[in-house]
């Protein structure tokens, strides 16, 4: 192995136009050659972490150590289904949604996906009624509910949801004692920073104190 390290650097450096690694990084570019923490790089996930946090615009901070790694976020969708629930399990989803999710979350998981609709004329407001009823009609059809997904901003909307709708919906996982998984892949792309702009559920969650183990 060490060998062929060797003659790996040597030829880098000969052939620097021909190669991803410059000679720069020609030292370091074996520590991405050998079998890595499967979180991810180390070094990718400090530099990802600082770029939600700045994403975010300062307001909540992300730690390292807590961040996985995926090829995309369809793949890391996905991989959440097959760790938090078993075929013919469910999650509540605010409708309208992204019609992808159907695909990416239950096509190989056989996770079902349960619609709580919501009115334009309300300006699909999400309650915590509506989300109690489609789990309780859950539940009387014996499906076993594991959580709440959310995208937030709203894809394909491409709203934002409140502080208080938010803090709402922490309150509501809390009290049933079910996940809450939230896609925030366009927190970077919103328009408005002040009242009324992206609030991150990371947000409310740290102001709140939130814990899936007590009870709001």
């Amino acid at each position: 192995m060490q060998l062929c390290f060797d003659l790996l650097e040597e030829w880098i450096l000969e052939n620097p136009k021909a190669s991803i690694c410059t000679s720069y990084g020609v030292n370091d570019f074996k520590e991405v050659a050998i079998f890595q923490d499967y979180h991810g790089l180390p070094e990718f996930r400090n530099a990802v972490a600082k770029f939600m946090g700045r994403a975010r615009g300062g307001r909540v901070k992300f730690d390292p150590s807590r961040i996985v790694m995926s090829g995309g976020a369809t793949g890391a969708n996905e991989t959440i289904m097959f760790c938090l629930a078993d075929p013919g399990d469910a999650f509540l989803i605010p409708s309208p949604y992204y019609p992808g999710f159907d695909r990416d979350l239950g096509w190989r998981t056989g996770v079902q996906l349960i619609p709580v609709n919501t009115k334009s004329s309300d300006n699909f407001r999400i309650s915590n009624s509506q989300l109690e009823a489609a789990l309780e009609d859950a539940q009387e059809k014996k499906i076993k509910v594991r959580g709440i997904i959310l995208s937030n901003p709203w894809n394909p909307l491409g709203t934002v949801m409140d502080r208080n709708t938010l803090e709402d919906i922490v309150a509501f996982v809390n009290k049933r004692r079910i996940h809450l998984i939230c896609d925030e892949i366009y927190a970077a792309t919103t328009f408005s920073s002040g009242p009324g702009g992206f609030v991150s559920v990371c947000e409310v969650v740290e102001a709140m104190d939130a814990s899936p183990r007590e009870e709001c």
